[in-house]
């Protein structure tokens, strides 16, 4: 497991603090770790019992709700349907209809229609990053998916997709094995630069005991910044490993969770007759593990953006997203690089080729992404810097309320070598609404010569405890 960059004992895990409702002080665990051995904390922004008799919207994002789509409308020829969504005797159920006379979106999706079925799906308004994932729920009987699966920033990860009853054999298995005991999880890369059918980098299928819609069961995902794990009503079936995919591992940054059913037209449609069919899911949970870093690590990690929730779920435009800012001036010396990294697969680069003509460049973290309260703290950030590095000074600054911590002095420090620096510091008062944190260069630091600097994995905790 991936150790942070302050402290090795504590794993490097984002946490939000579970709200104290009846929901976080539940006292089930994850069926994989009933005894709760790996410290796991409910994350109730994106758990839910579906105990009420309605769906909670401010946790929940309805497709079709209000004509409002998030990404896209259904795989055609099934259109997600508001209706549909129903949460009744404990469950959410997601229902799939044959309803010709529905107003169908008159576009097309893969070169099909949307005619005939309706179904449904609803997605998280908060995402998350790295945890437990777990679901108790049983599949539609008919030939529709039913799915339990995760979006984020140019990714994609399927806890699972599953089919009550198909009408082709599934592809991915070998013998002829039917997909309605099939339990199938994908990793999706959907940076532009990936092929369009070349997308789908990770996908195993393991070969359940029982039809996935004859009764419920709890399927479980453990999503670590190192591995992926997979559970069967608590038992592990299956591993895989980001060193086995190497830089096809792009789940590096927050996700949000979906629920619903779809058509998959190489599996066979249903007809009228195999309608309708309800996917039924009793709750979905989320832990994570306690981590000591005050700072958003989906941003100091430079993985990339998060969603805004500030901005309504079906808007899917670049201002939907929060990204590390660099002003045009300080554009040409600072960047988020793929070219080297100490986790993740990015880090901030600095460079400079002894030429700045302004008095100072500056790379910032987005705005509310710092929440420190008053008092003693420490900043821990790995740099890597090049051989012939000239930068004098690196300068961390807070920006509400302003404070200029100790620059970091880079004359002495080791060349070619990923290392570990700790600055300690102390707030006079807590962080402002939009308090963030931002790395300066001043052109007084920056005698001739060329000079190359990564940063990643920064940290911030509390050191009045110390």
């Amino acid at each position: 497991m991936l150790k942070n960059a302050f402290n090795p004992s504590i794993p490097v895990l984002c946490v939000v603090a579970a709200t104290p409702t009846t929901l976080a002080e539940n006292p089930a665990m994850p069926h994989s770790d009933p005894s709760n051995t790996g410290g796991w904390v409910l994350n109730d922004s994106v758990s839910d019992e579906f105990d009420g008799e309605e769906l909670d919207t401010n946790k929940w994002f309805v497709q079709g709700r209000d004509d409002g789509y998030h990404k896209w409308k259904g795989r055609a020829p099934s259109q997600f349907a508001p209706h549909n969504v129903t949460v009744a005797d404990g469950h959410l159920v997601l229902t799939s209809r044959w309803e010709p006379d529905y107003a169908f979106s008159k576009e097309e999706f893969g070169g099909r229609n949307y005619e005939n079925i309706t179904t449904a799906g609803i997605i998280s308004e908060a995402s998350f990053l790295y945890g437990y994932m777990e679901t108790r729920s049983k599949a539609g009987d008919a030939a529709m998916t039913s799915s339990f699966w995760a979006l984020g920033y140019q990714s994609e990860l399927d806890m699972f997709e599953q089919m009550g009853r198909p009408r082709k054999a599934d592809p991915n298995t070998s013998g002829g094995n039917k997909f309605e005991k099939a339990y199938m999880f994908s990793i999706h890369d959907w940076r532009p630069e990936i092929i369009k059918g070349e997308n789908k980098i990770f996908t195993h299928t393991h070969q359940l005991p029982y039809r996935v819609a004859d009764d419920f069961h709890v399927y479980g995902c453990e999503w670590d910044p190192e591995f992926l794990k997979f559970y069967v009503d608590g038992k592990l079936v299956y591993t895989r490993t980001r060193k086995e995919l190497d830089d096809a591992w792009v789940i590096t940054n927050p996700l949000e969770i979906w629920f619903d059913s779809e058509t998959f037209p190489w599996f066979g449609l249903p007809t009228e007759e195999d309608l309708p069919a309800e996917f039924k899911i009793d709750y979905v949970r989320v832990w994570q593990k306690p981590d000591s870093n005050l700072l958003d690590r989906a941003f100091h990690g430079f993985e990339g953006p998060i969603l805004l929730r500030d901005v309504p779920l079906p808007e899917d435009k670049n201002q939907h997203h929060k990204f590390w800012y660099m002003p045009d001036h300080s554009k040409p010396h600072f960047s988020i690089s793929t070219e080297k990294y100490f986790s993740g697969r990015k880090s901030l680069k600095f460079t400079h080729d002894g030429k700045t003509s302004v008095p100072e460049v500056s790379a910032m973290a987005p705005n509310g992404t710092s929440k420190l309260g008053a008092g003693p703290h420490v900043i821990s950030l790995k740099l890597w810097l090049d051989r012939n590095c000239t930068l004098k000074q690196l300068h961390p600054i807070l920006d509400e309320p302003w404070l200029q911590i100790k620059p970091i002095n880079l004359t002495s420090l080791p060349r070619m070598q990923w290392i570990t620096v700790e600055v300690p510091f102390s707030r006079d008062g807590p962080s402002g609404k939009k308090d963030r944190l931002r790395f300066t260069a001043k052109a007084a630091d920056m005698p001739e010569g060329k000079s190359t600097i990564y940063i990643d994995d920064v940290a911030i905790r509390s050191s009045s405890a110390d």
